[in-house]
């Protein structure tokens, strides 16, 4: 399974290679492959900050979705306690 960093790990890590710390330290540190940080390190000369920004918006909404299907779900089980709690009294 293909694992995903947020834009903040892709651009400390892009850092990190640029500054100079051995890649095995940043491989270890972060639980990457050496591939990774040598396309993030690239990505970032060529970009900047800017190269790693897009995703987040793709992980905003998700968030979102994620908040709105959970509020639901506390209605609905506000909804069902209430019930129960009229059933029991009666």
């Amino acid at each position: 399974m293909k694992k995903s960093h947020s834009a903040m790990v892709k651009f400390k890590v892009a850092l990190a290679a640029i500054t100079g710390q051995p890649l095995a330290d940043i491989c270890r540190e972060y639980e990457v492959a050496e591939s990774s940080i040598h396309k993030w390190k690239k990505q970032l000369k060529e970009n900047g900050v800017a190269a790693f920004g897009r995703k987040d918006k793709n992980q905003k909404l998700e968030h979102e979705q994620e908040m709105a299907r959970l509020y639901q779900r506390i209605g609905q089980l506000t909804t069902e306690v209430e019930f129960l709690k009229k059933v029991v009294e009666a």
